[in-house]
């Protein structure tokens, strides 16, 4: 999937999020989000893709993803739940050393497996539960065609119809 079309999903999935608390062991309660852990959300939303030469990520982190593509190839490694499971707890024992909020790490991850999800709705897929089963979870969608941009209107569109219904009190 494209750079927009992460966005854009993952912008659904955050509305729908929103106004839901959520349990999340071994982070607690995730309540509704703020500025941070917004950041926090988008971060694990657009960190897969630093082992992609192509992506926005890689482009603006190069060194980054020099360093990933030492380890794993595009759609590897980094693709897996496992290791954004390994992404959440290192960044939570950064944010209980710092003493900041662990609830940051618990949104992150959940950008993280929006990710994984939007990219195994395309042909390539993506191997979910590596290492421990290579099996790979595919889609119809292809990246940059027409059925993508569409949904990523209608995704953007519901979005915009979750915020409004939630937020309407506050216009």
């Amino acid at each position: 999937m494209l750079f927009r079309s992460h966005l854009s999903l993952g912008l659904f999935v955050f509305a729908a999020l929103l106004t839901r608390t959520i349990s999340f062991w071994p982070l607690g309660t995730l309540n509704s989000p703020t500025v941070t852990t917004t950041i926090f959300y988008l971060f694990g939303l657009i960190l897969p893709d630093i082992d992609s030469p192509h992506s926005k990520i890689s482009r603006h982190s190069p060194f980054f993803h020099y360093f990933a593509s030492l380890f794993t190839k595009h759609r590897g490694f980094v693709h897996s739940l496992f290791s954004g499971f390994l992404f959440m707890v290192g960044l939570g024992f950064i944010l209980s050393f710092l003493n900041l909020n662990l609830a940051n790490a618990g949104w992150f991850f959940i950008g993280y497996f929006v990710h994984l999800l939007t990219d195994g709705l395309t042909p390539h897929g993506v191997k979910l539960f590596f290492p421990i089963s290579n099996s790979v979870i595919r889609g119809p969608i292809s990246s940059g065609s027409f059925s993508e941009k569409v949904i990523s209107v209608l995704s953007y569109s519901a979005a915009l119809i979750l915020l409004v219904q939630n937020y309407a009190n506050i216009i």
